[in-house]
């Protein structure tokens, strides 16, 4: 049996195809990942994707959608998450137009139903049943979540992502700019108010996910350690490793870390920086004791729905 599942968020759309066997055991055999910034600069189009970003998203999900039915595949299941559900009755306009143009049935799923297919995705092979605090930073939203493999305790949902921080505090740059530091600045306060219901000096380990960030860590050559309780997660940074690359990273123009941070198998990241921004502020906040990357997202969680269905 062949399952699709595609995630059309503020930045990307992502297509993942899977195969599964007589075991119950699956494989990805296909995926791709590609941007089209639906939800980025809504605030400045009066709440609505640019035509030019529309188009672009409408281009890649006639792809999407070429590729399930070259593969046959049968099952599937198409969601939107943070762009199409911030932009209320226009939402429903834009899924209607999916619809219309690509044969594609989208579901705009809650900010609740995405943390929870996240955190699904991170425990599905953890051994250790100590909690963690999960982090899954996208363009728009960012979810926190508490708990362990047997359950989840606690959901934080913010909209703190990164092309919601670029939007909000450099409308006027150009996305291959690098923000000054007194917008820096604001993005950490922002950051920091939303932070707040968060207990203090929790002492969690952050699980912090999203598609490529074990490759993200590689490619911007983050220090590692090996990390044990988990097949999926195979390793553990410092806290105060990501923060240093934070701190020299912002002053460096988009187009020369493109040159510098980049491996066989890694392309540097637009977003990078304010995704770790996240992440930083969150860890000094909690006191983690070390942070585990993780290349699951929802696509995961949203494969294991349909096959447990």
């Amino acid at each position: 049996m062949k399952v699709g599942v595609i995630d059309i968020g503020t930045l990307k759309v992502k297509l993942q195809i899977v195969e599964m066997g007589h075991s119950g055991q699956f494989k990805t055999i296909y995926q791709s990942n590609n941007l089209t910034c639906l939800g980025c600069h809504m605030e400045q189009n009066n709440g609505r994707p640019k035509e030019e970003n529309l188009q672009k998203t409408l281009q890649e999900l006639i792809r999407c959608k070429n590729i399930l039915d070259e593969l046959g595949v049968k099952t599937s299941r198409i969601v939107s998450t943070h762009a199409i559900r911030e932009m209320g009755n226009v939402g429903s306009e834009i899924a209607k137009l999916i619809k219309n143009e690509t044969q594609l049935n989208i579901e705009i799923i809650s900010q609740k139903e995405e943390a929870e297919l996240f955190f699904n995705a991170v425990f599905k092979d953890f051994k250790t049943v100590k909690d963690h605090l999960v982090i899954d930073v996208g363009g728009g939203s960012v979810q926190i979540l508490i708990g362990n493999k047997d359950k989840l305790k606690t959901s934080f949902l913010l909209k703190t992502g990164t092309s919601t921080l670029w939007d909000k505090f450099t409308p006027h740059h150009n996305e291959m700019d690098f923000p000054k530091r007194k917008d820096v600045r604001k993005m950490k306060g922002y950051i920091l108010a939303q932070l707040q219901p968060i207990p203090k000096n929790i002492n969690l380990p952050i699980v912090y996910g999203s598609s490529c960030i074990i490759d993200l860590f590689k490619g911007i050559r983050l220090p590692m350690q090996k990390y044990s309780h988990s097949k999926s997660h195979p390793f553990k940074a410092r806290v105060s490793d990501m923060s240093d690359f934070l701190d020299k990273v912002w002053s460096i123009p988009y187009d020369i870390r493109e040159e510098k941070f980049i491996s066989p198998t890694y392309r540097y990241m637009w977003g990078v920086d304010k995704a770790f921004l996240n992440v930083v502020e969150l860890a000094k906040k909690i006191d983690a004791p070390y942070i585990i990357p993780s290349n699951q997202n929802i696509g995961n969680g949203l494969i294991q729905s349909l096959i447990n269905n």
